[in-house]
């Protein structure tokens, strides 16, 4: 599961790479990322960071309502993204034309009875 969590710099992560996500290292990365609400995407145990996002950025992307407040928007957007997708079933439209071309060069071939040797 991955965890949303308000970004303070209070705490230090790893990048996935194995290197330390310390204050210094993040801010270098991420200038404005105590000058405006970003959110740190991590694991359950609050070690990596996975991803770092503006948290305005994050609203407009999942479409939350700006009258949430950052914690419930926060929440509201860890939901979304913890949620499985459903798998379709129906065919895509490649899948479809791909379909349909093989059966043309299905039916164009001549039948067995048409061979002349």
């Amino acid at each position: 599961m991955k965890v949303l969590e308000k970004y303070t710099g209070e705490r230090t992560y790893m990048f996935p790479i194995g290197t330390l996500a310390t204050k210094e290292a993040v801010l270098e990365q991420y200038p404005a990322a105590l000058s405006f609400t970003f959110v740190v995407t991590t694991d359950e145990n609050h070690e990596v960071m996975l991803g770092m996002d503006n948290l305005s950025g994050l609203r407009s992307l999942f479409n939350i309502d700006s009258s949430l407040s950052e914690d419930e928007a926060i929440a509201a957007i860890q939901e979304i993204i913890n949620t499985p997708q459903e798998e379709s079933t129906e065919a895509t439209a490649e899948e479809r034309i791909a379909a349909a071309l093989e059966y043309q060069v299905m039916a164009s071939l001549p039948d067995e009875s048409e061979v002349t040797e």
